[in-house]
């Protein structure tokens, strides 16, 4: 199945899951690949959509269930709302002995897809989706010719921003049949298959090395990041407060109470990890909620289901009706008023505020290293509102000279 393209998935870029995750696994039946997965023996058994739709309004969205479908010597685990598989741990327990597994990520909520190649216990190559440029695992190369095939260029003459979301995801997946020969299809998750809850993961490595290594703002401009490394935390600190502000007030938004309250608690010393419950990450959903128009109570700033979705649900609490306009592939009802999604001059004009708010509460991180990577990473992304590459020059020529 070498000249399988991304239009071969083309019907998961129209209205289908927008979180999932989806592992090939070589060499293993369904029942010992939900083993490996944590799927205890006495809870494998047979599981529908339905089940899985009520676990992950159990879960509030992040699913822990696994269903598991066999191809040829493939066996294909299947997470609605999830993502296990991506785990390095997973992926080792799945390959160990001399296995093989390819697992594909879509996550559209936080616009962080994943690929990851794996055999005999490690990683060969991973890389998102939407920047294939950026490559890690022990073979970053091995896949090249495959991914240039496939319009994820991995090499580009020039520098390249990232990749349609749903686009990349399609050619994520024609490159996992290319190494499987196995085409995946919605068509396989029909039927009760075998599944479970995951209730004893593979445990997470414990941290070794420097994280930040691997850290996007390196790909981007290696002379910022050897910058901020070679700065006390205390110029980390208040740079990354001063691009905190630039992005603010360049998205007309420095004036705003809950901003302003925050960066001057920062500038006091008073970091912390920002609580999802705080009136800053509120505010930051909401302007994400002008983003994605994911359905949000501006209230009380809590996620929330839609009128038209709460209408048609069960008693059961699942949805028991489903329409698709097939001119535009996006939900609809005949009975109620379509869910509105934001034209791109909208999606334009709200991404520098939410860009701004969450630089903000980066520069909150007790970490004054890592917050200095996270916002700037906004200032050298070619593709990012916020870049601007005399300022970043700048910003490198002051952390250089111990200044801030």
């Amino acid at each position: 199945m070498r000249e399988v393209m991304p239009e071969a998935y083309a019907w998961q870029e129209r209205n289908w899951e927008e979180i999932y995750t989806v592992t090939f696994v070589r060499g293993l039946d369904e029942r010992e690949t939900l083993r490996r997965f944590g799927v205890a023996d006495d809870d494998i058994g047979p599981a529908d959509k339905e089940e899985v739709m009520e676990r992950i309004e159990e879960t509030d969205g992040c699913c822990d269930m696994v269903l598991a479908a066999r191809s040829g010597d493939w066996t294909i685990a299947f997470e609605y709302s999830g993502w296990e598989g991506t785990r390095p741990e997973t992926l080792r327990e799945l390959t160990r002995d001399g296995g093989e597994a390819v697992a594909v990520m879509r996550h559209d909520y936080a616009a962080s897809h994943r690929f990851q190649h794996a055999a005999d216990g490690r990683i060969r190559t991973a890389f998102a989706p939407q920047r294939p440029q950026e490559r890690w695992g022990s073979h970053p190369d091995a896949l090249n010719d495959d991914m240039r095939a496939l319009g994820l260029e991995p090499e580009p003459d020039k520098e390249l921003g990232s990749l349609p979301g749903p686009v990349s995801v399609s050619a994520a997946l024609a490159l996992a049949s290319r190494i499987s020969g196995v085409l995946f299809t919605p068509a396989m998750l029909d039927g009760p298959l075998l599944g479970g809850i995951i209730t004893d993961p593979a445990p997470e490595d414990p941290p070794t090395g420097d994280p930040l290594t691997t850290h996007t703002l390196r790909s981007f401009n290696r002379e910022m990041a050897e910058a901020i490394d070679g700065a006390c935390p205390d110029h980390q600190r208040r740079a990354s407060i001063a691009e905190a502000r630039r992005q603010c007030a360049l998205a007309g938004v420095a004036d705003h109470p809950v901003l302003t309250e925050a960066l001057a608690r920062a500038e006091q010393g008073q970091t912390q990890q920002v609580a999802d419950d705080s009136p800053l990450a509120k505010l930051i959903r909401i302007w994400e909620s002008d983003l994605t128009c994911q359905p949000i109570d501006t209230a009380t700033g809590e996620w929330s289901v839609d009128s038209c979705e709460q209408s048609h649900r069960s008693p059961g609490g699942l949805y028991s009706v489903t329409f698709v306009d097939a001119t535009t592939g996006m939900p609809t009802c005949p009975t109620c008023t379509p869910r509105r999604y934001p034209s791109e001059e909208e999606r334009d004009a709200a991404r520098p505020r939410w860009q701004a708010a969450s630089a903000v509460r980066d520069a909150l991180s007790p970490d004054a290293r890592k917050a200095a990577y996270d916002i700037h990473l906004a200032l050298v992304s070619a593709d990012r509102v916020m870049a601007d590459p005399d300022h970043a020059a700048a910003v490198i020529a002051t952390l250089r000279a111990g200044e801030a």
